[in-house]
């Protein structure tokens, strides 16, 4: 998209520079001197809006419709528009709410190239904050021309919308006349723009379901159907040398005794690259030859289990085979006695070779894909440790393990001092900034493999450390607190220290009888509000009730 950082590195600096200067002008906030509150009207339609199930759905169409409408009443705005790129380097409005006529305004599709002074600099700025587009030349002079927004005279307020960091679209907020946005305004778009994000990421997870579902019944068709070909080979054993040469699988006769080949179908051509008597030359255990190093054994074992099965039974097996070119194909084999001496010794073996390859690289890449779902699903998105979820199931798990005899177990529960108060001092971004630096350093100071770094809810972590004694966790705690210092992040407002501190409650278990993980929880949770009580910036110790 011509918004995308990437994209606008192709333009020339002078130009570039100055788009990017035009924009930084307009994005400084017209009253950053507001009051930093809302009202209580304001504050639950918010509430409402983050708790909709559309937004966590999948369902955009309807989340549009529901962030649109909340927008233009904390607002104030007389209209609001959800924009968002398509494939096709184009910017397309899902949903504008007008406020005026408190109806949903009709969907339009920008040509990204036909706006190309707005779109320029869009992935390269936060927003815009404009207090009169009839003085927002040339930015968005070519939006009023069109009048795509306000401008007689209008005020514009712009907030991109990122997922992973890229620009995937924008809210425009409008007033019919002019007007100074506050930094409370701002701060409320930001927040919206967020939750349109995440609207937008479950659409996309949502599909990517949707598109996995579909891929596993097609799979589960394609074994349904290879289960329906076997039963009908075993069936038609009799006429198999009439369609022997009609068929697409490898078909092949070969000793039994010392592994040469009587016949080898023309399709081995196709699947590996063989003529049909390039591989009789071969000579004995010729598969042997061509299978992937350390499969022969069992090859040879699989095919040996012949001798012991009785006519009709079929032996099946996947293998790796070598092209002739030197890559290597995936191959179903399936053989059975063709032909036996007097005493029922097998004497002949065919079989039947499939290339199976595709399927094999989708399985592994469907395996691939579950892992990475369940990683997802495992890790808390902003501070890339484990989420609540994963903590609470491996809790469980090392609970199991702790008794006389055994192991103890050891809890701590973390919380930032005064974050709140950060939050508010230098925005929500800052926040998200501080939390991940916060999680990256209690996994420094914690530095077993065993022991899981979890983001227990808010600006609280939780910290489990199996095999791991009062005095050990107290040694874990302190290198915690050390580690936080070193960061050196700065909260002018902390009523403890002029940079990030933690409190943290420390609890241990040595024996589960009779008890619940909550009791373990609720003990370092006790640690941790004495900790508060004694002024933050500390450890303490929670006792087991």
């Amino acid at each position: 998209m011509p918004s995308s950082p990437e994209q606008s590195q192709g333009q020339s600096p002078d130009k570039r520079q100055a788009l990017l200067t035009e924009s930084r002008v307009e994005q400084i906030p017209a009253d950053s001197t507001a009051p930093m509150s809302m009202s209580v009207e304001q504050q639950q339609s918010l509430q409402l809006l983050f708790q909709h199930p559309a937004i966590y759905s999948g369902e955009l169409a309807v989340a549009t419709k529901i962030i649109t409408h909340t927008a233009t009443v904390v607002l104030a705005a007389n209209r609001v528009s959800f924009w968002r790129y398509t494939a096709e380097n184009q910017f397309e409005r899902l949903c504008s709410y007008d406020h005026t006529s408190a109806t949903p305004v009709a969907e339009r599709v920008l040509a990204v190239a036909d706006y190309a002074a707005y779109f320029e600099t869009l992935g390269d700025r936060p927003g815009l904050v404009i207090e009169n587009v009839t003085k927002a030349q040339p930015l968005v002079g070519c939006l009023a021309q069109d009048d795509l927004i306000f401008h007689d005279p209008g005020a514009f307020l712009e907030v991109p919308i990122r997922c992973r960091g890229k620009v995937v679209g924008a809210i425009w907020y409008e007033r019919s006349i002019s007007h100074c946005w506050t930094t409370l305004e701002h701060t409320i778009a930001l927040s919206i723009s967020l939750l349109a994000a995440t609207a937008i990421e479950s659409q996309q997870q949502r599909a990517l379901s949707t598109d996995l579902e579909r891929y596993r019944r097609q799979l589960k068709r394609e074994t349904i159907e290879r289960e329906q070909a076997e039963q009908a080979w075993q069936e038609s054993q009799r006429f198999i040398q009439g369609i022997i040469d009609a068929s697409t699988n490898i078909l092949y006769v070969d000793s039994f005794i010392d592994g040469s080949n009587f016949y080898m179908s023309r399709w081995i051509k196709n699947v590996l690259g063989y003529e049909p008597d390039e591989i009789q030359r071969m000579g004995a255990q010729y598969l042997q030859k061509l299978v992937y190093p350390g499969e022969e054994a069992h090859m040879v074992a699989e095919r040996g289990k012949l001798s012991t099965t009785n006519d009709g039974e079929v032996i099946e097996n996947e293998y790796r085979f070598c092209h002739r070119q030197g890559n290597w194909r995936w191959l179903l084999c399936r053989e059975t006695v063709f032909q036996r001496d007097q005493a029922g010794r097998p004497t002949q073996v065919f079989g039947t070779a499939t290339d199976i390859t595709k399927r094999k690289h989708a399985e592994v890449a469907l395996k691939e894909f579950n892992e990475e779902l369940e990683r997802l699903a495992n890790m808390d998105g902003l501070t890339q440790v484990a989420n609540r979820r994963s903590f609470d199931q491996y809790l469980e798990q090392v609970w199991q393990n702790v008794g006389p005899g055994r192991s103890a177990l050891s809890l701590i529960l973390c919380d930032i001092d005064y974050f709140k108060s950060f939050n508010d001092t230098y925005g929500h971004q800052a926040g998200d900034g501080c939390l991940k630096q916060v999680a990256q350093a209690i996994e420094r100071a914690v530095k077993r493999s065993a022991d899981l770094v979890a983001r227990y809810g808010g600006e609280e972590f939780a910290v489990v450390l199996p095999n791991t004694s009062a005095v050990g966790v107290a040694r874990v705690a302190e290198e915690i607190c050390r580690e936080i210092e070193q960061l050196n992040i700065p909260h002018s407002n902390s009523a403890v220290s002029e940079r990030i501190t933690l409190s943290l409650g420390v609890a241990s278990i040595t024996s589960t009888e009779k008890t619940h993980p909550d009791v373990l929880l609720a003990a370092a949770d006790k640690g941790l509000y004495q900790a508060k009580r004694e002024g933050r910036n500390r450890f303490c110790t929670g006792e087991i009730e």
